[in-house]
């Protein structure tokens, strides 16, 4: 059927309650096969399209009221203020399912339904039949266009940030990109923040970008990398590029934990980094010190999970540069 004759109000009203409950249905309890972060960032994007089609349904439902002649402004008005009602709704049923929450969901609720309104505006008969037509498509078009860019964004932004992940192995992480520091976790008492390397130490006439950590105070700290390319099978050792500005030798904690042990503290392998004042340095770990391991100290290399740095008790360094993460 061509777009100009699509009637939403010709379908039967079984059908476009059907479809509404069917895609809500699928919002409340439907789950993305799957891992990672990309798992999250689709499953949170499919909150647009998702109430595209409900706003779409509303309208087609407000029309087939009997005797209803309402403007196609306060059509529009009723659908989106419908669709994102049962979006709340939606929001806190998922707490009885175990599930969190969101303002952000109700966001991209929102943005979908702008959209599916915004779009709708080209093939909608009613506006076809406004003097002011071409004005109305054209806001309608802008606003489709905008509200869909900024629920595709993330989404491009997810697939940029695992190609470049791909495309970089053996390097676990450098920081010469943005997106480098994707997957990157910042805990308590730490700031983070992309920087070139200090003239006073190796590289940093060169600009090398590196990852400037501070810490504050003695506080316990952590720096993670979560998803890291996760298999590590044919390598022997797992390096860390690390420059310490200060007066104090940098002293840290590193684990690294699989799959299978979640975020347990104690699971996992664990090592220390020490680094020299005022000097840049790689330390090195052999995987067979990771995979050798026994019990909880035990690393799967096929399925890693993350690579946390930590505070070691005994630091007095105050910040420190991690340039690179790679395997070798």
């Amino acid at each position: 059927m061509p777009l100009r004759r699509l009637q939403l109000q010709h379908y039967p009203v079984a059908l476009l309650l059907g479809a509404a409950g069917t895609v809500l249905a699928l919002v409340l309890f439907g789950q993305i096969p799957g891992r990672g972060r990309w798992v999250s960032e689709l499953g949170n994007s499919a909150h647009g399209p998702a109430f595209a089609i409900v706003t779409l349904v509303l309208i087609a439902l407000l029309r087939r009221v009997p005797g209803r002649n309402a403007s196609i402004l306060r059509d529009y008005s009723l659908a989106i203020a419908g669709a994102l009602l049962l979006g709340a709704l939606i929001e806190l049923m998922q707490l009885a399912t175990g599930r969190d929450a969101s303002f952000s969901d109700l966001r991209r609720d929102t943005l979908g339904a702008l959209a599916a309104t915004g779009f709708f505006t080209l093939i909608d008969p009613r506006v076809r039949a406004l003097s002011s037509r071409r004005p109305t498509r054209l806001i309608g078009l802008l606003v489709g266009v905008a509200s869909t860019a900024i629920i595709v964004v993330p989404l491009v932004i997810t697939g940029a940030a695992y190609l470049q992940r791909h495309r970089s192995f053996p390097t676990v992480v450098d920081f010469s990109s943005p997106l480098s520091t994707y997957f990157l976790g910042v805990y308590s008492a730490v700031t983070v923040e992309r920087e070139a390397l200090p003239n006073t130490l190796p590289g940093g006439r060169q600009g090398s970008i590196g990852l400037h950590a501070r810490l504050a105070g003695n506080k316990g700290w952590g720096l993670a990398l979560w998803e890291p390319y996760p298999d590590w099978r044919g390598y022997q050792r797992l390096a860390f590029d690390l420059a310490n500005p200060t007066d104090f030798p940098l002293l840290l904690q590193v684990r690294v934990r699989d799959r299978s042990q979640g975020n347990g503290r104690q699971l996992g392998y664990l090592g220390k980094i020490e680094i020299a004042p005022r000097s840049r340095a790689t330390h090195m770990i052999a995987l067979r010190e990771i995979t050798a391991a026994e019990g909880r100290a035990y690393v799967n290399p096929a399925i890693v999970r993350s690579i946390v740095l930590s505070r070691n008790p005994s630091n007095r360094a105050r910040e420190f540069y991690l340039m690179r993460i790679w395997l070798d």
